[in-house]
Order: structure tokens, then sequence, then C-alpha cells
């Protein structure tokens, strides 16, 4: 029988907020590597390649030596660093790995042996999206974690801190480091599954707690504040919040500093439960939520903040990456921090003073009409109201712009999204609080992946028609306006990076790396790797020489869903790295992939109709956000084509961890033996 009988499964519930600070080099490296990456802005000052021969572009060397646990390839997230000839790259699982920049031999490896159960606790892969390079030392963080300095010559740890403040909770780390003067700062993601958000500064030499500050107000009865910002952020939450869910608030990607101001810029996450009625029932704005708070780089305390959702219910985070400029706006010159958070609004601040200077929408946005700019606050609309009945809202909770970095060119002047264009059904959902489980508050579906269901008709009526698709968006920040807009690309593609000499570059999810014309969007090359792109491209010079390289790996908050015309769903998703030079190769395409059929269940664990209806219930709780149905092509096995050796193995599996190390924790803890029987029977039940 279909999954659709038993599951109200929502593909979204994969779409929790997924994770980019990609971490690069905050000033210029000294020795033969000409790369310079600019504050996160991913622009890179390299002068050989260019519009009259990029058509020459061909592959000088490729890395595909990925540590792999089990039958899972994970997403790919990091761009690469280059620093004196050496490329530095983090992959699944937190590995790190240091590359001969010339020749893609590989140098060194660094693996953490993350415990495999913290899987179990990402919303969204065994992912990292980067390490940050700095006075010889590599600094990465731990799915599991750690904040860990490697030395940049050897790859041996210098120091190892653990950074999480309760292990009971679904903590991870899948963003990168940002240093900061003397400090390495980290967050940390989860708050999809029950954590509360802060963000941690460590001594770079001693590897010592200096400075942590808390996002969201913790539960007064475990005690009292622990700074006076949480006291300031508790005013804006309901006294009877629902504190067992922690609040939320991770920051999970983006952390920014500048030296000019010695300002630490964090973006913040949404809150958890996602419907601020569940979360906060008596209302108040709950700092800081989904807002870009600037900290003391020295001392840890606020020095601004601006929240860009208040009191927001659709998981509309602010953690996508940030820009620091300095331009002319309104005939001065400015210190800016730019932002296309999840929200669909383009926000450009003052970086010293936090004030709002201008914000628009740079996509379809029916949750919001406006941001005022007197108070900095959205207009809400009563389409985005889902507290009484279903609404259809754009964006979805994937956001307008999810991690994948936006790119900034000083010499066009403009900003390079890649924008996310599907809406998405949203209602609420209560549910009580169950640890390593995503617990949302809100039942949601992605309508662009089934526009015209008749079904569906009442809630699209009157509103944008749905998509699924994605565009890479050159927007003005000056004038809030698009320059120009790319044709459609598969959803989920990857992220941008320009450069001085007027070329944008991005990967996508069909396998494709496309090379643009920075100042009108023409298509000047595209070049087919057969291996879907999530990480921004990057560029470096050595010995006069110029490469383009990019990290390819399918995966991340959609590991478990492949949508066809996806390279993931057409050939094997091995992770590689391929580095481009003028006179290269032509790139290898990996293997197709092989399918399997669907295998029926030994008959001895078939079960009652009551179990299997049970079973679908817990299958939607525990397992749907990663497996999926039947039908199903994504990263994670298929549970309809397990052998009947691994269907004698089930129980040993969900409830005793026998493929932990893989990612495949032990369910014991939410899972009795009679719930996995009715679980077992639900996906023994031969599909129609």
């Amino acid at each position: 029988m279909p999954l659709a009988k038993h599951v109200s499964f929502s593909f979204a519930a994969a779409l929790c907020s997924t994770v980019l600070l990609l971490a690069g080099c905050s000033q210029e490296p000294e020795g033969d590597s000409a790369l310079w990456q600019d504050q996160t802005a991913y622009f890179y000052r390299v002068s050989q390649v260019d519009a009259g021969n990029v058509q020459d572009l061909g592959v000088a060397w490729e890395f595909a030596d990925f540590v792999v646990r089990g039958q899972t390839n994970r997403g790919v997230e990091a761009t690469p660093v280059v620093v004196d000839g050496v490329m530095y790259v983090s992959g699944p699982w937190s590995v790190v790995y240091a590359i001969d920049a010339r020749t893609g031999e590989q140098l060194w490896q660094y693996d953490p042996e993350v415990d495999g159960a913290y899987a179990r606790r990402a919303c969204c892969d065994a992912v990292n999206r980067g390490v940050k390079v700095q006075d010889g030392a590599v600094y990465v963080g731990t799915l599991d974690g750690y904040l860990v300095a490697l030395d940049a010559k050897t790859g041996k740890p210098k120091w190892k801190t653990d950074t999480f403040i309760d292990r009971t909770r679904s903590y991870t780390i899948t963003g990168a480091p940002s240093v900061a003067g003397d400090n390495v700062i980290i967050g940390n993601g989860g708050a999809e599954l029950g954590v509360r958000g802060y963000v941690t500064a460590i001594d770079r030499e001693t590897g010592e707690l200096a400075w942590r500050f808390y996002l969201v107000p913790g539960d007064p009865a475990a005690g009292p504040d622990e700074h006076p910002e949480v006291t300031e952020a508790r005013k804006t939450w309901d006294p009877n919040s629902a504190w067992e869910f922690g609040g939320g608030g991770t920051a999970w990607d983006s952390i920014v500093y500048d030296p000019e101001t010695d300002i630490v810029y964090v973006g913040t996450g949404n809150g958890s439960p996602h419907p601020a009625w569940l979360r906060s029932p008596a209302g108040g704005d709950n700092l800081y939520l989904s807002s870009i708070v600037a900290i003391d780089a020295r001392s840890g305390r606020k020095k601004w903040h601006y929240q860009t959702t208040p009191r927001d219910s659709w998981d509309y985070t602010a953690t996508q990456n940030m820009i620091l400029a300095d331009m002319e706006i309104g005939g001065e010159p400015r210190k800016v921090i730019m932002q296309a958070p999840k929200n669909g609004f383009f926000y450009v601040l003052d970086r010293v003073t936090g004030e709002l200077l201008s914000a628009e929408k740079y996509t379809t946005v029916t949750w919001a009409d406006r941001v005022d700019i007197e108070t900095g606050r959205p207009v809400l609309s009563e389409q985005g109201n889902f507290s009484k009945e279903t609404k259809l809202v754009w964006p979805s909770e994937a956001g307008g712009h999810n991690w994948q970095p936006m790119a900034y060119s000083e010499a066009a002047g403009l900003v390079y999204i890649p924008v996310l264009e599907t809406p998405m059904t949203f209602e609420t959902a209560a549910s009580p609080y169950q640890p390593h489980t995503v617990s949302q508050g809100s039942r949601t579906s992605l309508v662009g992946l089934a526009p015209d269901d008749k079904a569906l008709a009442p809630l699209v009526n009157g509103q944008p028609k749905p998509k699924f698709e994605q565009v890479l968006r050159a927007w003005d920040p000056v004038k809030q306006k698009e320059a120009w807009s790319s044709g459609p690309m598969p959803f989920w593609s990857g992220g941008v990076m320009a450069t001085s000499n007027g070329l944008v570059a991005q990967g996508s999810a069909d396998g494709v790396l496309t090379i643009y014309n920075a100042k009108n969007g023409e298509v000047l090359r595209r070049i087919n790797i057969g291996t879907g792109i999530m990480a921004a491209p990057m560029s470096y010079e050595i010995d006069g020489e110029q490469y383009i390289a990019v990290a390819a790996g399918f995966g991340g908050a959609l590991n478990g869903f492949f949508k066809s015309g996806w390279a993931a769903a057409e050939r094997e998703n091995t992770p590689r790295i391929l580095a481009f030079k003028l006179g290269g190769t032509e790139p290898t395409l990996p293997p197709l992939r092989q399918s399997k059929p669907l295998v029926p269940a030994p008959t001895k664990f078939r079960g009652t109709p009551a179990q299997v209806a049970r079973g679908a219930g817990l299958y939607t709780t525990n397992c749907a956000r990663c497996h999926g149905g039947p039908g199903t092509t994504g990263g994670y096995p298929n549970l309809w084509k397990m052998t009947p050796e691994t269907h004698d193995a089930f129980d040993a599996i969900v409830l005793e961890g026998a493929y932990a190390y893989s990612g495949m924790a032990s369910f014991s803890d939410v899972l009795t033996k009679q719930e996995t029987r009715d679980l077992h029977a639900f996906i023994a039940e031969p599909p129609e």
C-alpha cells in the first residue's frame, strides 16, 4: 500500500534550517597564493581567466579521496581555501584535507572520528561548511561539538575544545568558525530538534573559553540570566514560553568579523518550535531569533542588534552569509553590512550603528507586504498567518536564499544571490517535545513539486503560481533592484563567486558549473561535471597560473530526496573536488546510478493493519525525513529495498545502533521493542 495512505510525509521536513560562513582568509595571505576573499563576499582578485578565454578552461586535477562512511554519500558544502600553495577543505563528517593546490595530491588528512550518532541529531546531514586558516593554524568545528586547531603544515591537533553546553540535547556544528582578533568564534545548529542558541569565543592560542553569548533566554526555572543581553531578550518572551523546546535561535552559519570596528556579526536562526503562538503564546518579538547581532569581539557584549523577522513563525533564519562593504548611499559614504536572509528581503544596514538603510524584496514574498524603514519592522500580511487555517506562503521554509553563499563585486556594484523560488503550505501541528526528533510545531508541504494538484487549488487561488526552481539574481544594493537574472536552474543549486575581472561562477544541482558575465548575465561557459554542486566555487593563482576550483557532492537538507534532473538522481554521487585551468582536459563524468528493485520483505515481519497504522506514524516521526517513501530516490538507503539479511538485523540496527558509525544511530531512547516491531511491519507492507 502507498506511503501516502499512512503517512502525512512532508518533503519540507528535510528543509529544516540548513546550513555558511565559508571559511576563507580575512587577510591577504603571503606567499605564492594570490587568493583573497573579501569578508565572506566570495570575491577573488584574479586576472588570467576572463571572458575572452573562458572557453579554454579544462580540468587541471581532481581529488576524490573523501572519507565515506557506510553506503551514504553526504553533502559537500565547503568551499576550499588556498594559502601558500596548499588547499584546505573540509568534507562530510568534519574531516579536513590539505591538498597540493598545483597537483591535487593529498598532503595530510585529519579525521576527528566524529561520533556517528550525531548524524541523527543533525537536521540536515553530516556536513561541514569549511575551515578557517590563520597564522599557521587551521580551525574546524566538528559535527559532535568540538572546535579544533590544527597545525597547517602537519594536520596535527594543537588543541581540541568542547563547545557544547548540554550533550543531552541535539546540538551539532555544521558551520565554519571565524577568527576575530585573539579568538575563534563558533556557533551551532539544532533549533529544529530543540536546543538553545549561543555563540562561543575560544582563545585561538590556548583553546580556552574567552566568552559565550546566549542568543535566546533559557528556562527561568534553571537559574539567573547569564548576561544582561539575555535579560533584555527575556522581556520579549512570554514567561510561560515552551522552554522545554530550548527556544532555538542557533547561529548555525554566518559569523563575520570586521577588524575595522572589532565587531563580530552573528546571524541567528529560527525559533523552536516554529509557530510563535506555540513557542511564546502571550506574544513578543522573541529576541534574538532571526536577527543580526553585533558583538564586541573582545568583551563579548552586544553593540547592537537588528531583527529581520520579529516573532518568526516560518523558519526565516538570518543565518545567511553577510557581506561587509564600503559604499555611497544617499550621497554619503557608509560602512554597510548586507544580507539576503530566508525571509525574502535584501537588507542594507550601517554596520557601525545597526541603522537600517534599506530593505526590499529580492524574490516573491507574501508573508509581509514591505519593511517599514522608520520602524525597521516588516508589515505583516494576513496571508502569512497560519495560526487558524492552512496558508500558502512565499518563500518556503527553505527561504528565498539559504546557506549557499552569495557574492559581491565592488567593480560591478552588484550582489549575486542564489535565489530559491518556491512557496509552501503551512499549518499548525502542535506536538510534544521529543529528544533528537524534529519538532517544528508546524506541518508544511512544498506546493511547487505539484503545482497543478487540484486539492491545493483553494490555497493557490489568488496567489502567485507555484514553482520549484532557482535563479541567480544580480542585485543592485544601492538602488535595491534587480540588475539581471539567469534562467531557471534546478532547486538547491550552489553558491556563487565573483572575480575582479568580471566573471561570476555558480554550480548547480544538475552537475553544471556555469560562468557568467558579471555585468549583464551573459552565459560564457557551461561545464558539465556530472556531480551536483552546492558549495561556492573559488579561484587562486600559483606561479602566475590561475585555477578555478569547486567542491562537488549533493546532499545536505535534500539528501533524502533527489528530483529528476538532478545529477545525484542519475549518476553516482561521489564527493570530489575539480580544479580547472586554461588548457585543461574534459571532466570525467561519474558512472550512471544503478537502480535497485523493491524487494518483498520476509512474511514473518509483516503485521496486522493496526500494527501497520501505528508503524506509519512512528515512521513519519523518526524515519521519513531521511529515508522518504517506497518510490523515493535519495542518498539514504531505501528501506523498501532491504535484503532479507538486513530485515533480520532490523532490531540490532534500530535499537542497538549496529550502524551508528555510518550515521544510523540507535533509537532505543524513543522506541520500545514493540514500537520497533510496528515500525518494521509498516516497512514490510508491500507498497502498491
